[in-house]
């Protein structure tokens, strides 16, 4: 699944903003604080990806590419499930465009009965975001405007 969204702020304000997301979630499930300068292809963490307590599920995290300010991407892995999540900014006139490619892979047994990952939602799908999808990345904007900091006018 691919989604494309169009936003009125700077490309490197944009990545920061998602690699801050990123660091916090490592120190929500790890109590490790990370920076910036640490994370690369390899950086790896443990979630707890399931909203009853009493159940959990985990899953591996893995940072597999990473080059800023324009684009990384991270691989989802839980038994028999693996999702990997590419994001790319692309600097634009008036603002940046931020694509979001997401491909879900089931691990399943083939014809000679080793497992092997099977694609169950493409990343090539070109689909048109959910409302709440838009409204987060519109929040996302929003709060990256207000907390730039812009030059005093004399």
């Amino acid at each position: 699944m691919k989604n494309t969204f169009h936003l009125k702020v700077k490309g490197a304000e944009i990545f920061d903003y998602f690699i801050a997301v990123l660091l916090q979630d490592v120190l929500a499930y790890t109590g490790r604080t990370v920076t910036p300068a640490q994370l690369k292809a390899g950086f790896t963490y443990q979630k707890n990806i399931s909203n009853n307590p009493k159940k959990p599920r985990i899953a591996s995290v893995r940072l597999t590419e990473y080059s800023y300010p324009q684009h990384y991407a991270v691989v989802y892995t839980r038994e028999n499930l693996r999702r990997t999540a590419v994001y790319d900014v692309i600097e634009e006139a008036r603002g940046s465009r931020f694509i979001m490619t997401q491909q879900t892979e089931k691990q399943v047994r083939g014809e000679d009965g080793k497992l092997v990952w099977k694609v169950i939602d493409p990343a090539d799908k070109e689909k048109q975001p959910s409302l709440m999808m838009r409204l987060r990345m519109m929040a996302a904007a929003r709060q990256i405007r207000r907390t730039v900091k812009r030059p005093a006018v004399v």
